[in-house]
């Protein structure tokens, strides 16, 4: 493979081009680094089910959480068609600022590659030996040939191990084999390259790897079979987890925050709700937290926030949202057959006392609070947003009320 002429080199700051070369420009099918310092983003060229995973990785080289390397991706051309590409990673400073400076080096199967291939097999596999990433080639999913690369991503100690299986599905997370067996049967039917499939595959010392594959019919010893590009995505997902922990977590209850509320919140439908239940917003107020604070001091504000998210947890189901909305503020999304069933979680809520007792570090008398609460159901067409000030508005009602804490909107 021709490295100069398969490698370009682009600088970015939050996927905003700084920087790039001509070279760059023309591996996405683009005539200078004009046309790529017009674009409002290079996220773009990067596969829309990789770009979550890709901002990811932003953020965590940015911070420090993460070290550059070299990454495999799949990116879009100027065309839209599939490009598999390592990205080599390097921070810079731009302007006095940090910045990416990304390598690319495409590593799609060339034209040259191909006529390489019909000439000669064995050429075929010397330069798919020195791939990066892992390929392997099947028929009815029995081996025939894998590249040493494949063999390190999956622990085997050697080409020959690998081949000797029978089936490579033997590899494939049991929940995963039928996607992968329509997948190869819709390319070996249509004869065209199929969308990325995403599968499990154990690797040798019995651990699961996320891998993505990207398939492509080829001739093999005069007849049709399958190469597979594998690009492995486990490190990318655990990044993301991670990451989306810290996004979406409140740091010191260990409950989503308000961001994470609003994600997963938005994900829901009202129309399409379980069975016979229906979605409602619980919007709590932990009342006199103003005061612990000023007469106990924060710590001890801060263990009864604490106590009471654990609390809020133990009476919802696993199913439901809870969130810390604000300072003294929980938010709960909830599942419930009727408002009255709704009512009865929202009171066990109130009943914080029942379940956990905060005293006072010095005296260790008890501090005795209350908490008010606000709810409503998510009708038809309505916006999350409008759901969520009817709520607080009945949070509102709650607490301006001397005996009645539990309000319905």
């Amino acid at each position: 493979m021709d490295f100069d002429a398969n490698y370009g080199v682009v600088i970015h700051q939050d996927f905003i081009p700084l920087y790039a070369d001509d070279k760059y420009a023309k591996i996405f099918g683009y005539h200078n680094a004009k046309e790529i310092l017009a674009l409002d983003s290079i996220l773009q060229l990067i596969d829309p089910e990789q770009q979550d995973v890709a901002a990811h990785t932003y953020y965590a080289l940015m911070s420090g959480m993460e070290k550059p390397q070299v990454r495999n991706y799949v990116n879009r051309n100027r065309s839209g068609i599939l490009m598999n590409v390592l990205a080599i990673e390097h921070i810079v400073e731009w302007q006095g600022r940090p910045a990416l400076q990304i390598t690319i080096v495409d590593v799609t199967e060339s034209h040259e590659l191909k006529c390489s291939l019909q000439q000669s097999e064995q050429r075929y596999q010397q330069l798919i030996n020195n791939v990066f990433e892992g390929v392997f080639i099947h028929r009815d999913f029995t081996p025939l040939f894998c590249n040493k690369a494949l063999c390190e991503l999956l622990g085997f100690p050697n080409q020959n191990a690998f081949l000797s299986q029978q089936s490579m599905l033997q590899i494939v997370a049991t929940e995963d084999q039928q996607r992968l067996i329509e997948a190869t049967t819709r390319l070996l039917q249509s004869k065209n390259t199929p969308e990325p499939i995403e599968i499990h595959c154990l690797h040798q010392n019995g651990t699961s790897l996320r891998l993505k594959l990207v398939e492509s019919l080829i001739s093999w010893q005069g007849e049709d079979a399958v190469q597979v590009s594998v690009l492995d995505m486990t490190e990318s997902y655990r990044l993301k987890e991670k990451l989306d922990q810290l996004i979406y977590q409140d740091f010191l209850t260990n409950v989503l925050n308000r961001r994470g509320f609003m994600h997963f919140a938005r994900q829901l439908d009202p129309q399409e709700q379980p069975k016979n239940k229906c979605f409602y917003c619980l919007i709590i107020g932990m009342d006199d937290l103003k005061q612990i604070n000023h007469l106990y001091g924060y710590s001890v504000g801060d263990i009864a926030l604490v106590q009471f998210a654990k609390h809020c947890k133990k009476k919802l189901a696993e199913t439901d949202l809870i969130s810390r909305w604000s300072g003294d503020e929980f938010i709960a999304m909830i599942q419930a057959t009727n408002h009255k069933a709704a009512r009865q979680v929202a009171e066990h809520i109130r009943h914080f006392f029942n379940d956990t007792e905060l005293v006072d570090p010095e005296t260790k008398k008890p501090i005795n609070f209350s908490t008010s609460i606000g709810y409503a159901q998510w009708q038809e067409d309505e916006e999350l947003d409008t759901l969520i000030l009817r709520a607080d508005s009945a949070l509102e009602l709650a607490r301006s009320q001397i005996t009645e804490q539990l309000v319905f909107a």
